[in-house]
Order: structure tokens, then sequence, then C-alpha cells
């Protein structure tokens, strides 16, 4: 049974050498190299080389016309590659002078950048300090039920370890939200210190 994708990838240069053979009929003459370096010519040489380079010349010698081969499965992958990588490079600009516009159309220059970054961060001070302040109420209150307890009798010192225990779960839960508070502070910083670069850098463009 014949090999279908074979003929279609020698289809291209025997069309072409049968038009140049038409063409220049009195004198053309196609040669080409196989794959194995041996050179072809006459009529047969579009068949044999049916992916190599087809070169069209006269009785002379004298090269007419050259007929590239079809491009290989390698060659198309690289230039799929290609084409995407600059579509990224492309993307990757439109997102830079989006950004670029963002960031002027908010922030006039670099003392607008500076007080917005210090509000926040004032404000984000302020709310782990009063998160402290009652951690620390609250920690002073558990000394006092355990205190209670060392000399409650058995009964109520049941009662009281309920309470402890009640007290320390909601300590720990705090101390969990002023560690979070913390580190949204560190990472709000650190947003400001790189809006800050980005200004200075899209200032100089």
């Amino acid at each position: 049974m014949p090999n279908l994708k074979s003929q279609s990838v020698r289809l291209i240069p025997i069309l072409a050498f049968a038009l140049l053979a038409n063409s220049s009929a009195s004198y053309a003459i196609a040669k080409c190299q196989d794959a194995d370096g041996k050179w072809h010519y006459g009529d047969n040489a579009a068949t044999v080389c049916g992916n190599a380079k087809i070169t069209i010349i006269d009785k002379t010698g004298r090269k007419i016309e050259e007929i590239d081969e079809p491009l290989t499965l390698e060659v198309i992958n690289a230039q799929k590659a290609e084409e995407k990588r600059k579509r990224l490079e492309e993307k990757l600009r439109t997102k830079r002078e989006l950004e670029k516009k963002r960031i002027l159309a908010i922030y006039p220059g670099e003392d607008s950048i500076i007080r917005a970054r210090d509000d926040r961060l004032k404000g984000m001070d302020k709310n782990i300090r009063l998160q402290g302040e009652l951690l620390d109420t609250m920690r002073f209150d558990m000394k006092g039920l355990e205190a209670k307890a060392n000399t409650a009798n058995e009964k109520e010192k049941k009662k009281l370890e309920m309470r402890i225990k009640t007290k320390q779960e909601n300590i720990d839960d705090y101390y969990q939200v002023i560690t979070h508070l913390r580190r949204e502070r560190e990472q709000t910083a650190d947003k400001y210190k790189e809006i800050l670069k980005e200004f200075r850098e899209l200032s100089t463009e």
C-alpha cells in the first residue's frame, strides 16, 4: 500500500520541478543530493530527493532556480517555539506598560508613595499594639484564675480549670492573630518597597 505521508512530503518539490521544467523545457535539468550524499539528475531527481533541496540548472551547469526542501518536524517545532517566545515577550511588555501607567496614575511622586506606606504601616502598628494589650490582659486574667484554682476546693477547682482551659484557647487564638498581623505588616512593607523601586525605574525610562 503506498505511503500517503511520504507522497505528501514529496508533492511540493515534484510540482515545483514540473513547473520549472515546463517553463524551460529545452534546457532545464534538475539535480539534488540525497541523504547519503549521492547526486541525482534529470526527471528522477524530484522523486528520489523528495525531502532535499532541488537545484535547476541549464546544460552548461549554471544554476537557474533553487527549490528549498520541505520543513522537517524539528524545524516546524522550533518555529512554533520561537513564535511562542515572541508572544510571551509581547505579553510581558504589555503588562509592564499597564503596570507603569497604573503606578504613575496612583502615585504622582516618591513622596506620595512614602506617605501612603507610612500611613498604612502606622495603622497596622496600632492594631498590633491594641491586640497585644488585649493579649496581655487575657494572660493577666489567666494568672488570677490559676491562683484561685490553687486554693479552691475540689468542686470549685474543676469549674476554674474549665475556665482556665477556655481562657488558654482564647490566648492561643489571639497569639495567632497577632502573628498573622505582624506577617502581614512585613509583606506590606515589602510591597511598598517594591512599588517605590518600580516607580524609580519607570521614572527613568
